[in-house]
């Protein structure tokens, strides 16, 4: 009967995409379009998820001759090993994970959702319901950090740590265009510390390419950033002495010493003090996820670390009389606002501070009257009449035309 009903379901599917014609809707049906095909393609995920669990129970891809349950399931769907045998281990643990099948079976989760929440709630019994009800109100990038958090909470941060040191890497090969491409598996701070660099080096040469009339996509520039910083001569006495500070060269071909980049940590003071972190304490580079404590005690020796301690500063009372945004706010704001506060943008890079009252009338420079928004809703507010508004712990986006508003936990970093 189920197979009867799928198959009714799918042929009807088929049907009404054959006669689509999406050049004769209008935008407002094409947007509800997109919802209902979007909840049917989660609700098939999750009936996927399912059925494919079963499918290694129940042995029958050895009798399709297949090597394993994963080489079934990735022919089946049309996926790579790699995507099959993630699915299959997102499957094997729903069984334990009640909250999370049930929003499957709702049709609440799309199959990448599972596979977070699926790895972290494993390890995190506790955290299950917290992370599927932010599964359906944030973008997927705090998703991620949220289960990054929840898999650091539940393992030995050193040991973690240590095991991707261990497992770190770099491969290069080159593609069918001929471009050589690389993969890499770097430790947080590594990789913290590399993606700084190249973006320092990338700034500079993107300077270098307006002076110069050339204009090119920032993925460019930071590809080109990455070879000149790789290809760079090193300083001698850096060549000769493994063990001493790291050295760079200015304008003048002159070598000085000092740290490079510049490194964000968030930690709590009491496991800055202590030494490592308790359950509910977060020591992590923004963006990137959890450290251990020592590991960020060792980033200030060769870097530019810069610490918010999260309770040594009452972030609530920081303001400033004039418009200019001092050091002190303008950290506060970064470390409140990771992504665009407006509802389901959830960029990070290139973020804008912007006064939600005006300052021209009236708005003061204080943290609650303070926003991070990306360069479009930016745009927006101020030059299309979109209106951005804070109510309790809740950020509301209204646009001109609309009586209603979306809404966004205030605070998305926790």
């Amino acid at each position: 009967m189920t197979l009867q009903l799928l198959q009714r379901v799918a042929d009807d599917l088929r049907s009404v995409l054959s006669d689509f014609e999406p050049e004769r809707v209008s935008g407002p049906d094409a947007a509800r379009l997109l919802e209902r095909y979007a909840e049917i393609e989660k609700l098939a995920a999750g009936g996927k998820l399912l059925a494919a669990r079963r499918v290694e129970s129940s042995n029958v891809w050895r009798k399709k001759g297949h090597r394993s349950a994963a080489a079934h399931v990735a022919e089946a769907t049309g996926t790579g090993l790699g995507p099959a045998i993630t699915a299959l281990e997102a499957a094997r643990r729903l069984g334990s994970l009640p909250a999370t099948e049930d929003a499957v079976r709702a049709g609440r989760l799309s199959e990448t959702q599972v596979k977070e929440i699926a790895g972290a709630a494993i390890l995190q019994p506790d955290s299950e319901q917290e992370l599927v009800d932010a599964a359906e109100t944030q973008p997927h990038n705090l998703l991620k950090l949220r289960c990054r958090r929840v898999k650091a909470a539940g393992q030995d941060h050193l040991a973690s740590y240590e095991k991707i040191r261990r497992e770190r890497y770099l491969r290069n090969w080159t593609d069918n265009d001929g471009a050589v491409r690389f993969d890499a598996r770097l430790t947080p701070d590594e990789g913290a510390r590399l993606v700084a660099a190249i973006k320092s080096e990338a700034g500079r040469m993107a300077v270098e390419a307006r002076r110069n009339g050339i204009d090119e996509p920032d993925r460019a520039v930071a590809a080109d950033a990455l070879v000149r910083l790789a290809c760079a001569a090193p300083a001698p006495d850096a060549a000769r002495d493994s063990t001493s500070p790291r050295t760079r060269s200015d304008k003048s071909g002159c070598t000085r010493c000092g740290p490079s980049t510049m490194v964000h940590v968030r930690v709590d003071h009491e496991a800055l003090m202590r030494g490592h972190a308790e359950p509910g304490e977060v020591c992590e580079i923004p963006g990137i996820g959890p450290i251990p404590v020592e590991v960020a005690r060792r980033l200030a020796v060769d870097s530019i670390l810069s610490v918010l301690v999260t309770d040594g500063v009452d972030v609530t009372t920081v303001s400033h009389p004039g418009r200019t945004i001092p050091a002190s706010l303008r950290r506060a704001i970064t470390e409140r606002d990771q992504v665009c506060v407006v509802p389901g943008c959830g960029l990070r890079e290139g973020l804008e501070i912007d006064h939600t009252d005006p300052y021209g009338n009236g708005g003061p420079t204080r943290l609650d009257n303070l926003a991070r928004l990306c360069h479009w809703h930016h745009y927006l507010k101020t030059h299309q009449r979109h209106r951005l508004e804070r109510l309790g712990k809740e950020w509301r986006w209204i646009a001109p035309e609309d009586a209603t508003a979306t809404t966004v936990p205030l605070d998305l970093s926790g």
